[in-house]
C-alpha cells in the first residue's frame, strides 16, 4: 500500500506543472482558445478537477497519517498533523471556488453582478495556483515526515541540516504566496508566466530537501521494528479512492484537452467541415468517461482475480504433489513366553 501511495502521488506532485505549461502553451498560441478552456463552456468542468484533486491530496495524505501509527516514533508527529489538515482544507477550498457563480436573478441582483464580492478573489487562477502548490508542498511534508519517522541522525550536523530543511519549505510557501498576491495586480498574460515561478520555487525546495534528508539519513539509527501490515481497514478505502479518483480525473481533463479545439482539427487552421464536427456536453461527456472508467477498473479487477485464481491452483498442485505414500513399518510381534503355562 505505501509504496503504490509513494509512486502514485510521486508522480501526481509533477502533473500540475505539466499543466500549468501546458496552459501557457496554450494561451501564447491563442489567448482565445485558453479563455474557452477556462472561462468558456468547460470553465465547470475545472470545478470538478478541483473537487476531484482535493479528494486526491485528502487520501494520499490521510493514508500516510494512518500508517504513522504504525512507526516506532511517529508519535513526536503527530500533534502536527491536524494542522496540515486544516491547512489542506482550506487550499482546497479556494481550489474549488468558482469565478462565476450560478445564481438565481433575485441572487444575482444581490451580489451586484454575476461575481460575489468576496467569493470574485477566491476565483481567479493567482489564488487557485497559490492554493495547489501549497497543497503540493504539505503533501511532500507528510512524505518527509513519515520517512524520518522511524530514524534517529546520527552525523554531527542533522540539526543543521533539518532547519535549512524547514528554511527551504518556508522560502518556497513565501514565494508562491508572494506571486500569488501580486497576480492580482498585473495582466492575465503575466499572471500565467508567474505560475512558473511558482512551480519552480516548490520544485527546488522538493529536490533540495530531498537531497539534504538522505545525506541526514545515512547510518541513521532505527527507533524500533516498523509493524508491518497492522493498519486500519479504512486505509484501504483511501487507496481504492486514489485509484477510482485517478482514472476519472485523466478521462475528464482529457475531455477538456481535446474538446476545446471544438470544431477544428487545427485552431482556427483547419476545420473539422465533417457533420459530427461536435464537442459533447459536459453531461454527456462526464457521463460516457465515467462509464469508460468503471468498464476499466472493472477489466483490471478481472485481470487480478484471474491472476489469483491461477496461482490459487498452482499453489493446489504443489501441495498435491508432495504429499507421497509412506509404508508404514508395523512391527511383527515374535514368539514370546506363554502366558500360560501347561499345569496352571
Amino acid at each position: 500500500g505505501y509504496v503504490g501511495n509513494f509512486i502514485a502521488i510521486s508522480t501526481f506532485i509533477v502533473l500540475p506543472f505539466a499543466g500549468y505549461w501546458l496552459g501557457r502553451e496554450i494561451y501564447e498560441y491563442n489567448q482565445q482558445m485558453g479563455i474557452t478552456m477556462m472561462g468558456g463552456f468547460m470553465s465547470w468542468l475545472w470545478i470538478v478537477q478541483a473537487v476531484l484533486i482535493g479528494v486526491l491530496f485528502l487520501a494520499a495524505n490521510y493514508y500516510l497519517w494512518t500508517g504513522m501509527a504504525r512507526i516506532p516514533g511517529a508519535e513526536r508527529f503527530i500533534p502536527y498533523t491536524k494542522w496540515m489538515l486544516l491547512l489542506l482544507i482550506i487550499c482546497w477550498i479556494v481550489w474549488a471556488t468558482p469565478h462565476t457563480m450560478i445564481a438565481t436573478r433575485q441572487e444575482l441582483a444581490s451580489m451586484g453582478g454575476s461575481h460575489h464580492p468576496f467569493l470574485n478573489v477566491l476565483g481567479v487562477m493567482s489564488a487557485k495556483n497559490t492554493a495547489v502548490n501549497l497543497m503540493i508542498l504539505t503533501t511532500f511534508l507528510s512524505f518527509l515526515i513519515y520517512r524520518r519517522a522511524n530514524v534517529r541522525p546520527i552525523v554531527p550536523w542533522a540539526r543543521t541540516g533539518t532547519l535549512v530543511q524547514s528554511a527551504m519549505f518556508v522560502v518556497s510557501a513565501l514565494v508562491v504566496l508572494f506571486y500569488g498576491v501580486y497576480g492580482y495586480f498585473v495582466e492575465a498574460i503575466v499572471r500565467i508566466g508567474f505560475s512558473v515561478y511558482q512551480v519552480a520555487a516548490v520544485l527546488l525546495c522538493i529536490v533540495g530537501v530531498t537531497v539534504i534528508d538522505i545525506f541526514i539519513g545515512r547510518g541513521a539509527e532505527s527507533r524500533g521494528a516498523i509493524r508491518w501490515g497492522q493498519m486500519p481497514a479504512r486505509s484501504q478505502y483511501a487507496l481504492f479512492v486514489l485509484a477510482v479518483t485517478f482514472t476519472w480525473l485523466m478521462g475528464l481533463m482529457g475531455f477538456a484537452r481535446s474538446g476545446i479545439r471544438q470544431h477544428w482539427h487545427v485552431w482556427e487552421v483547419m476545420r473539422d467541415t465533417s457533420r459530427d464536427a461536435a464537442t459533447p456536453a459536459l453531461g454527456h461527456a462526464a457521463n460516457m468517461i465515467t462509464t469508460c472508467v468503471l468498464i476499466f477498473l472493472s477489466l483490471v479487477a478481472f485481470i487480478f482475480w484471474l491472476g489469483g485464481l491461477a496461482e490459487r491452483v498452482a499453489h493446489k498442485g504443489e501441495s498435491a504433489a508432495t504429499v507421497e505414500t509412506v509404508p508404514l513399518d508395523v512391527p511383527v510381534p515374535g514368539p514370546g513366553p506363554d502366558p500360560h503355562p501347561a499345569g496352571d
